[in-house]
């Protein structure tokens, strides 16, 4: 039985040897078991070894643990990381050949989707935001603490077409004309600033992931 902190912390290390993430991992869940301990004395009133008893119970034994970070996952890396990327892409991609036939057909049902799309753009913005925020949290969930670097790598891959087309606008290589009335100087300066925030925002949704993985 795992009577104390430490104990547990050195036991699930054995447990991650194999791990790369080995340190990482362990390390957060150092910060976790902390938080959870000096809860469980302030508010309990419990001795070290009571409370690794509700430890135990909240965050799975050290072997428990572990085996999420197992190769027998049934989410790969790679899955996840494909998903996502062709996800971000199917919005990149939506949204061109949506202004295409905007420009070059007189469907009225596509001037209709347009007028309505570009009379909502902080709305865009925020469903786009959503996206990076599912992001972070379905690789928290599904590879825990140990995803981070999944997840670093998933957003970046991910981000390229989008920065891509960044620099077009604002270099000119693309007309704003072409996506009249959507992107004003205001809306263009507010997507910049947006950009900045996806990183965190994913970061912010692993966090809650994590929290449902343990």
């Amino acid at each position: 039985m795992i009577a104390s902190k430490q104990e547990y912390l050195h036991s699930l290390r054995k447990k991650l040897k194999n791990n790369k993430d080995q340190d990482e991992i362990v390390l957060e869940y150092d910060h976790h078991l902390s938080d959870l301990l000096e809860e469980l004395y302030l508010k309990h009133q419990l001795d070290e070894k009571a409370a690794m008893i509700l430890v135990l119970d909240r965050f799975g034994t050290p072997e428990e643990i572990a085996q999420l970070y197992t190769e027998e996952l049934v989410v790969t890396e790679n899955k996840t990381k494909w998903i996502f990327f062709f996800g971000n892409l199917f919005f990149f991609t939506g949204g061109i050949c949506l202004t295409i036939f905007y420009h070059f057909l007189s469907f009225p049902s596509i001037r209709r989707l347009w007028t309505f799309l570009t009379s909502i753009p902080f709305y865009l913005i925020l469903l786009y935001l959503f996206f990076w925020l599912l992001l972070g949290y379905e690789v928290g969930k599904e590879f825990g603490l140990g995803g981070k670097k999944l997840l670093k790598k998933t957003f970046y891959i991910s981000l390229a077409p989008n920065l891509l087309l960044m620099i077009l606008v604002v270099f000119r290589i693309i007309p704003l004309t072409v996506f009249d009335p959507l992107l004003t100087p205001n809306f263009i300066l507010l997507c910049i600033g947006a950009t900045f925030f996806l990183y965190p925002i994913s970061i912010l949704g692993f966090r809650f992931g994590t929290i449902r993985s343990v």
